[in-house]
């Protein structure tokens, strides 16, 4: 039979476990809401002509899924239109990819500043980071490349209100 020594170390032990198991949910909730979609409404003037819609990924070097991001962003984009040296060209909408770490070193002159605002007033320092015409905004990556490819090809056609027949 336990003694009561030991009903107080199974007390502890189970407390500890719930506290635990309590923070770890808690922690959970918090990076699903920040790496969820998120509805906004920002100002994405000067990115491209009036009344065209602008979608912008931003990404760094040292970024562990910002490459698989970038590639499911300019699949997705390539439907709509053509990427071109970093520069893409479509009838629907103007898309950017924004290399934060090459901005911070100076090393890269084509990024609108209107872009880099964007990100220094909502991105918190975190890449990848997806804005599609300032309607939605997504931080972090996806779980794979299929769900970013679809995911971004929704958003896209939900930013440009399915306009589109690759939206279909």
């Amino acid at each position: 039979m336990p003694t009561k020594r030991g009903y107080y170390v199974y007390f502890v032990v189970i407390t500890a476990l719930v506290l635990i198991s309590i923070f770890f949910y808690y922690q959970t909730r918090s990076l699903d809401a920040l790496y969820a979609f998120h509805p906004t409404s920002l100002n994405m003037s000067g990115l491209c002509s009036p009344g065209k819609p602008s979608f912008v990924i931003y990404y760094a070097d040292n970024c562990r899924t910002c490459t698989s991001t970038l590639n499911s962003f300019e699949n997705a984009t390539s439907l709509f239109g053509l990427w071109e040296n970093n520069t893409f060209y479509s009838g629907y909408f103007c898309a950017w990819n924004v290399n934060i770490s090459a901005y911070n070193g100076n090393s890269t002159a084509d990024i609108p500043y209107s872009a880099v605002s964007l990100f220094n007033s909502i991105g918190q320092d975190r890449v990848p980071m997806i804005i599609f015409n300032g309607k939605y905004y997504k931080i972090g990556g996806f779980t794979n490349n299929q769900t970013a490819y679809s995911d971004i090809l929704s958003y896209i056609c939900l930013s440009i209100n399915n306009s589109a027949p690759q939206c279909g």
